[in-house]
């Protein structure tokens, strides 16, 4: 069998057999708008834990190079969140960040200690209109 048609097999096995799962991060496509304060731009955002293995995501801001820009969120940069709940989220950049930032994202957090550690640490992220 050639390469490419193993790796295609492996692949159907895999999603056939086990199961993948992640976090959602909504909308895809964000608007940032003035917030109340001077020169501070927001957004809104709502994340769902689609993992059971994960209780703890972080928030990151980038720019189109993926360095991390300077902001501010509610309720905070680490949130718990338990699995299949919802948590709403507000973004607060500087107009001077908001020119350069691109994406706004979040991470899965892995526990140091558990028993059973989880290899795969998902990432998803909004686009920046």
């Amino acid at each position: 069998m050639h390469t490419p048609v193993k790796l295609v097999i492996c692949f159907l096995l895999l999603i056939g057999c086990g199961r993948i799962s992640a976090h959602e991060l909504t909308p895809t496509y964000v608007d940032l708008k003035q917030s109340y304060v001077a020169n501070v731009l927001t957004t809104k955002l709502m994340l769902w834990n689609g993992r059971a293995d994960v209780l703890y995501y972080k928030v990151l801001v980038y720019d189109k190079d993926f360095k991390e820009l300077p902001f501010v969120a509610t309720p905070g940069k680490i949130i718990k969140l338990e699995y299949s709940k919802r948590q709403e989220l507000d973004v607060f950049l500087g107009a001077a960040d908001a020119r350069d930032a691109v994406y706004i994202c979040t991470r899965s957090q892995i526990l140091k200690g558990l028993k059973q550690k989880t290899v795969i640490s998902s990432k998803i992220c909004s686009k920046i209109k």
